[in-house]
């Protein structure tokens, strides 16, 4: 008896000492699982477009036209995360060559215009990147920069009449057959902006990197990408590098802000290889060969630079662009242009105050608390400490409900303590893991009878299912029905009003 005793308790203690399962096929570095979390963040078109009403900047004017009269970078940041946004990324150097940093690879930078001297002289900065820099951190968002690999002013294929004999008639070294390499160029470029310092000599620090892939011209330029990958990650190892296909994070494969319902964090290409069309973008690889989760670049007005001509999307416009991106599982980078004064629009700042309030009052009436009763159709190792259901309601994201390693399929109930009116469902894989789930289903029941009312396929970071009408409920029971590992639950909400009978 003592024998058979030792044994089972042998047995009991082996199976609740399961280990955590293991990483499946990709899984996101630490910068990425960062950047998964941030989901709202501004993309601020600035430079001389804004002054000359273009939005490729083909005029190639002199860095003269560069002259906002009233520039407060401070009231960018301020605006941003009153709004709710978790930091910025700035233009540092659009398709037309002109750069807003004070660089030493160029002649060709606002530095040189007389908007600059005016504030050099006057004991001011002009140097636009690091304001801006500094403004994000004094008002608690993250910092981002977009330099653009196109450089129509280095390009040979496109005109500069107006340059000509002055000093920003450069060589014309972009493309794979000119004299010279356009790369060191570049490189050079995103060196000083990696490195670049506040004015207490502490490095600035990067959460994300744009280098886009969009050319107007036929000349053709091979990029050095292994060469960039290098420099971001030995000067800002947490920063995100977004490309058309990556490496840390890739394009949507639309400018409108959504995506769609199946969304893989995954593709099986890099940025050395042949594009991904659009639809490929929207959809990623699942069990692809890269951790490339997408990110939805979106325009608050028609056009990426700010045109007087142009009135901002009305808060309705950006909460169903929110729904079917990061709602999809897929980062929002909302553009909110400067105008020509140098600061955002009274009326874009409304609109994202707006866009606030209803984010707000959609998200904020959750019904599912950590005093309900959960329970799961089985528990990984009968370790509910760890893997037990309970673990979606907690709010902790390194948290999860688990089974054991051969079982993919399974379900959660969560008993409401009265019947509850639900509108929307909000899902979360734990994918420091990796990507799991490739079919699932929501139930709403009452009295131990149920309905079906979310049928999904890819679940990931974060899907919100808000549902075409309220439905009423005492119980919520969440079913995997396909998943290619173990499934790993981190959270389960329910949003509705909180109290019906």
């Amino acid at each position: 008896m003592l024998l058979l005793g030792g044994l089972s308790l042998w047995l009991v203690s082996t199976a609740a000492a399961q280990s955590v399962p293991s990483p499946y096929l990709q899984t996101p570095a630490p910068r990425q699982l960062a950047w998964h979390q941030l989901e709202y963040y501004a993309f601020v078109h600035f430079g001389p477009n804004t002054f000359t009403d273009e939005e490729w900047g083909r005029s190639q004017s002199s860095p003269d036209v560069f002259n906002p009269t009233a520039l407060d970078t401070d009231q960018w940041a301020k605006g941003f995360a009153d709004a709710g946004m978790a930091g910025m990324i700035l233009t540092a150097k659009h398709h037309d060559g002109m750069a807003l940093w004070d660089t030493n690879t160029t002649t060709y930078k606002i530095g040189n215009g007389q908007w600059a001297k005016d504030r050099l002289a006057a004991g001011l900065s002009a140097d636009m990147v690091r304001m801006a820099a500094a403004s994000a951190e004094k008002y608690g968002i993250k910092f981002g920069i977009y330099l653009s690999p196109w450089d129509i002013h280095r390009d040979p294929a496109m005109p500069k009449p107006g340059l000509s004999g002055t000093i920003y008639d450069e060589p014309q070294i972009f493309g794979d057959n000119t004299e010279g390499d356009y790369n060191d160029l570049y490189a050079g470029q995103l060196t000083e902006l990696v490195t670049l310092k506040y004015d207490n000599g502490s490095k600035v620090p990067l959460f994300e990197l744009w280098l886009d892939g969009a050319s107007g011209s036929d000349t053709v330029q091979t990029f050095d990408w292994a060469k960039f990958r290098d420099i971001i990650r030995e000067n800002q190892p947490d920063a995100a590098m977004w490309g058309h296909q990556g490496v840390d994070a890739r394009w949507v494969g639309n400018e409108d802000g959504f995506t769609v319902p199946t969304n893989w964090h995954t593709i099986s290409r890099t940025q050395d290889q042949t594009h991904y069309g659009g639809d490929e973008l929207q959809t990623g690889v699942r069990d692809g060969l890269y951790w490339t989760p997408a990110e939805a670049d979106a325009r608050i007005r028609d056009g990426w630079f700010w045109h007087a001509s142009e009135q901002p999307k009305s808060a309705d416009e950006l909460m169903q662009m929110y729904m079917e991106c990061v709602g999809r599982s897929v980062n929002l980078l909302l553009d909110v242009p400067p105008d020509t004064s140098g600061q955002i629009a009274t009326e874009d700042l409304e609109i994202l105050l707006q866009f606030k309030e209803q984010r707000v009052a959609f998200l904020n009436r959750p019904l599912l608390t950590t005093a309900l009763e959960v329970s799961a159709s089985s528990v990984r190792g009968g370790d509910s400490a760890r893997f037990g259901p309970a673990n979606v309601l907690d709010g902790r994201t390194d948290t999860y409900w688990a089974m054991n390693d051969k079982e993919t399929t399974g379900s959660l109930d969560i008993r409401l303590k009265s019947i509850q009116s639900i509108d929307a469902i909000i899902l979360q894989e734990h994918i420091a893991l990796g990507q799991r789930i490739g079919g699932y289903a929501v139930d709403a029941g009452v009295n131990g009878s149920y309905q079906r009312i979310v049928n999904g396929t890819s679940m990931g970071y974060k899907r919100i299912w808000n549902l075409t009408s309220s439905i009423e409920a005492d119980s919520i029971r969440l079913q995997i029905l396909q998943s290619n590992a173990t499934p790993l639950i981190s959270s389960v909400q329910a949003l509705g009003i909180t109290e019906v009978k």
